[in-house]
């Protein structure tokens, strides 16, 4: 008679319902070792739409988040709230035993990010950015590509993130975009996808755990509230290459990363992909679309990998997913970026 093995789920909650907090739980279902249980909001309406919505148990609702990072009932708790609260929050968790994957950006600036990562060291617990897109089946095909020199020596890449916000909202002195104190901008909203895509190549080509980067060229404008509408910057990788990179929430950019080798060129054009999702590719040989096929959405893929590496007891995932070495470097640059901007306007 075969012994019965008890199927490992873990049981996550989710701080703060915002719009990414519905999207984690919808995804989360799709993901079999893993299940959403808890849920905080200082929100007492959200609260109980989300609930509701979701069949959350009426006890693990709750109205602070403190209240949730001690619930023992929770294993690990999924960080949605406003960038600026994010630090507090993950050295908060930690302190708590929970596993941790946190939204993006993680921290709004080089200094919260040590406090994180000196408390995650002391704490042995798992954290995970979740910059989605690096957890996708589709990032290990173009690694693939790259390495089987499909398009020969990499010599720059240009990567963009933009898409234009209601004009009235930028008179909304509490939106979290146009808010400093909230971390709000471009750069720290969505500067963490082209410059964690650059990070991504340059150790694809040099495995050391750190590289050497200079940024070159810096451009941005600022809106009256103080904040980023739009920036760019030029990002010399250690001798490796050139990545041009550009994000606005003004304008609606192409949204993709192109990698210019000596024999062609790799066209990644999204940065959620699906289910489905294509990469060009361009060299001397033919012009032709590589088709990647994962059993996940998006969301689900990175949830399946944090719900699997605590499964499995690490405190971090493996590269090409990001990793802490990752998450540390892409704070660093986008920091640099916008103090590079603000002090030479």
């Amino acid at each position: 008679m075969f012994k019965k093995v008890n199927k490992i789920v873990i049981k996550w909650g989710i701080l703060g319902l915002g719009k990414m907090a519905q999207k984690f739980a919808e995804a989360i279902q799709e993901v079999e070792n893993a299940k959403l249980v808890s849920i905080s909001s200082l929100s007492k309406q959200k609260n109980e739409l989300f609930g509701k919505k979701f069949n959350i148990d009426d006890k693990l609702r709750f109205n602070t988040y403190e209240d949730l990072i001690n619930c023992k009932e929770v294993d690990a708790v999924y960080i949605a709230t406003l960038n600026n609260t994010h630090a507090n929050l993950i050295i908060k968790s930690a302190d708590a035993g929970k596993s941790i994957l946190c939204e993006k950006p993680m921290a709004i600036n080089k200094e919260e990010a040590k406090l994180i990562f000196e408390k995650l060291e002391k704490t042995n617990v798992f954290f995970l950015e979740a910059i989605a897109y690096r957890s996708h089946p589709q990032i290990k095909e173009l690694m693939k590509l790259i390495s089987n020199d499909t398009i020969g020596k990499i010599e720059k890449i240009k990567s963009s993130f933009g898409f234009s916000v209601k004009n009235f909202l930028k008179f909304i002195p509490t939106h979290r975009l146009f808010n400093k104190k909230m971390g709000g901008g471009a750069i720290l909203d969505i500067g963490c996808y082209p410059i964690s895509f650059g990070l991504l190549i340059a150790k694809i080509l040099q495995e050391e755990s750190s590289l050497k980067y200079k940024l070159t060229d810096c451009k941005g404008k600022f809106n009256f509230r103080g904040t980023d509408d739009e920036a760019y910057t030029k990002i010399e990788f250690d001798n490796l290459f050139e990545l041009e990179a550009n994000v606005s929430i003004k304008n609606k950019l192409e949204n993709s990363s192109e990698i210019f080798g000596s024999r062609g060129k790799l066209k990644v054009s999204s940065w959620l992909p699906n289910k489905k999702s294509f990469i060009e590719i361009f060299n001397e040989k033919n012009n032709h679309t590589r088709e990647v096929i994962s059993k996940y959405s998006t969301y689900a893929n990175t949830i399946k990998l944090a719900s699997d590496s605590i499964e499995r007891k690490q405190l971090k995932c493996n590269f090409p997913n990001m990793t802490w070495q990752d998450s540390k470097e892409n704070i660093k640059i986008l920091t640099e970026w916008k103090e590079y901007i603000q002090n030479n306007i």
